[in-house]
């Protein structure tokens, strides 16, 4: 499907829910772009459970991010409950404004909804020639064989560089084997069978059932070491601004009153331009060249991607198609195409 024209069509079916003009539209853009650089998971497939969400009250429609600097470098921002889309994008913004005069800038967000694909807004920031890092915490996800249910968010992370003549750097992953968002393309999908290390059922036992896999846990990448990566950002997004454990709402792996972490640094402050881009361009082309012919960075085939999609269109599989168009039917918005 053509991308402007589902970016349109997406931004007036969340119009409908209440959402101002420019919300809807820088909303409906990043769930867009993420779908254009093939994160489908994470990109317009979201929308209808934002949909949900906000006709729920779960997600307040008109809610205002609030940013304050508490202490020098130090930002916090109370994203009111809104989308999350409109939330992480005010702090990073904010967090790269006064990055411009000073090395680094850490931003706490709270009360903010589901991110989506971390990815485009660390991106965002490369572009315009800073390091960034943001982590989401989510409700319990996650959890290791014979548990009693989920004990962890699987916490997802994401970082990006600039790379001087290159597609930034861009890292996003979620701690769990896959984000769950896959076992949910699953089951919508129709697919009867998942790899068994993807998840738990119920039964804290390992399942190849995408339908049981949604009633019980994602298993953590590397055993243990995911679930300490987990408590990184348990670390970052929820202690460093004092959330409790409770605080987290929202379906599992799609929070509605979420937290979350940004730092930016910029190198042009921290090292110096150029010092900072010869490191960068020296040890990319080292990992480039051990690859072989085929080795790509993080980042570099989401890039392709979005040029490629830019001009065919971006895919869209039956069941996703089949949900667009009952949302679009409900707005009374049809689905373009």
């Amino acid at each position: 499907m053509d991308a402007t024209a589902l970016q349109d069509w997406a931004g007036a079916v969340l119009a409908t829910q209440g959402v101002g003009s420019a919300d809807a539209a820088l909303t409906a853009r990043l769930l867009v772009r993420t779908s254009l650089r093939g994160i489908d998971t994470h990109g317009i497939a979201r929308l209808p459970g934002y949909v949900d969400r906000l006709a729920s009250g779960e997600v307040n429609a008109q809610a205002r991010p609030r940013t304050e600097e508490t202490a020098p470098g130090w930002l916090r921002c109370d994203g009111g409950g809104g989308l999350g889309q409109v939330e992480a994008t005010h702090a990073v913004e904010e967090a790269l404004a006064r990055a411009r005069q000073q090395p680094l800038v850490a931003c706490h967000i709270r009360a903010t909804g589901h991110l989506g694909a971390l990815a485009v807004y660390v991106a965002a920031a490369a572009e315009q020639g800073f390091f960034a890092l943001l982590c989401q915490r989510t409700p319990p996800v996650m959890a290791l064989p014979g548990a009693n249910g989920p004990v962890i968010g699987n916490n997802p992370l994401a970082f990006a560089l600039p790379a001087t003549g290159r597609a930034p750097l861009v890292f996003d992953m979620a701690h769990s084997v896959v984000a769950r968002g896959h076992v949910a393309q699953a089951a919508r999908e129709g697919q009867t069978t998942i790899p068994p290390d993807w998840a738990l059922g119920p039964d804290s036992q390992p399942t190849t059932d995408p339908v049981r896999a949604l009633q019980g846990a994602m298993q953590p990448i590397a055993g243990h070491k995911g679930l300490g990566l987990a408590m990184l950002v348990e670390c970052l997004a929820a202690s460093m601004g004092g959330i409790a454990p409770e605080a987290t709402s929202g379906t599992a792996g799609s929070a509605a009153n979420a937290s979350a972490f940004a730092l930016v640094i910029n190198p042009a402050l921290a090292t110096g331009r150029e010092a900072f881009d010869a490191s960068v361009a020296a040890w990319l082309q080292t990992y480039l060249q051990a690859g072989g012919p085929g080795a790509r960075y993080p980042g570099q085939r989401q890039a392709v991607c979005e040029q490629q999609r830019s001009l065919d269109g971006i895919p869209l599989p039956p069941g996703l198609r089949a949900a667009l168009h009952a949302l679009g039917d409900r707005a009374g918005l049809p689905l373009p195409g």
